[in-house]
């Protein structure tokens, strides 16, 4: 892994080392100031460039939160390395329109990279937040599905059957409102399938009772919001 990261730092090291060679032994040291600015907003495109993993927000949504952060920062850095050669090559004397140029440059490039920031944080915490909505259908249901799978009586399986299609097309947009009685669902699911492995039909019957009366008062909740 080590060995990995080294041969990564070496070749995003590689323009860098190219880059100054060529300036230096093309340009030397003694050069105006509207020079050094190109020089300066070369080295900072690049370094913008090699960031942008930092910036990309993790999750299993990488890759599209990551791509327009790319495309944005590579093209940031060919025009200011294609405009700092430019102004290299003029070497003038004056360095207020190479400035200005250059300003102007990081500007649109702050403003795209910083939306796309924002926009990518937006979306999620949306994502994450549907999920999260998500997590009690598909927990209970996924529960209660294995515990199907092990029930043969065939009233116990009906009951059981019951609270199943209940939670399953419940309302899949949840609030802080009734996160209680989504984790007492929950909780009820587990003191069933400790109930199961006791085979007490009784217990069973009256847990299941209660998971669908959380549920019920889980689903009225959520309607007397909307």
């Amino acid at each position: 892994m080590e060995k990995l990261k080294f041969f990564w730092y070496l070749l995003n090291s590689i323009f860098l080392i190219v880059f100054n060679i060529y300036f230096f032994l093309l340009k030397g040291t003694e050069q105006p100031t509207s020079v050094w600015i190109s020089y300066a907003s070369i080295h900072l495109a690049y370094l913008m460039f090699l960031l942008t993993p930092l910036f990309v927000r993790k999750g299993s949504y990488s890759a599209d939160y990551g791509h327009p952060l790319f495309v944005i920062t590579t093209i940031y850095f060919f025009l200011a390395l294609a405009i700092g050669v430019f102004f290299m090559i003029l070497s003038s004397k004056t360095y207020t329109v190479v400035l200005l140029v250059q300003i102007t440059i990081v500007a649109i490039f702050a403003v795209l990279f910083l939306a796309n920031l924002i926009a990518n944080k937006h979306t999620a915490d949306n994502i994450e937040k549907h999920e999260e909505e998500l997590k009690y259908v598909k927990e209970s249901t996924s529960r209660l599905d294995g515990l199907l799978k092990r029930i043969s009586d065939k009233a116990t399986r009906k009951k059981v059957e019951t609270a199943y299609d209940l939670i399953h097309s419940s309302q899949v947009k949840s609030s802080y409102k009734v996160k209680l009685f989504e984790q007492d669902v929950i909780y009820e699911i587990g003191k069933l399938e400790n109930a199961l492995t006791q085979t007490n039909i009784e217990t069973i019957q009256l847990i299941v009772d209660k998971i669908c009366n959380l549920a019920n008062e889980r689903n009225r909740q959520l309607k007397l919001m909307n």
